[in-house]
């Protein structure tokens, strides 16, 4: 949801060159943009249309992101020690 403002792993500075932020812009233009929790949230309404909106726009039969909590899990480090800024905007 969030360009790595850190390590520059984004050609630019903008989110909006991030696929998730350009397709909530689509449905719901600037408004879209106070509900990223929602959006980066699979389980939710908006999740799942945001999911939904990429799998159309793309030809996809399905599409899923895996959660920060299934990530920290599965590399095995504390969340303390790991940078999440891309996931949540937090730093």
């Amino acid at each position: 949801m969030y360009s790595c403002k850190y390590l520059n792993f984004s050609r630019g500075n903008s989110d909006m060159e991030l696929l998730a932020r350009r397709v909530i812009q689509e449905l719901e233009g600037d408004e879209g943009h106070k509900h990223l929790d929602e959006y980066s949230d699979s389980s939710t309404e908006r999740g799942q249309c945001l999911l939904k909106s990429i799998c159309e726009k793309f030809g996809f039969d399905s599409l899923g992101y895996q959660s920060l909590d299934g990530v920290l899990e599965a590399i095995g480090i504390d969340r303390d020690k790991v940078c999440t800024y891309c996931w949540n905007g937090k730093e």
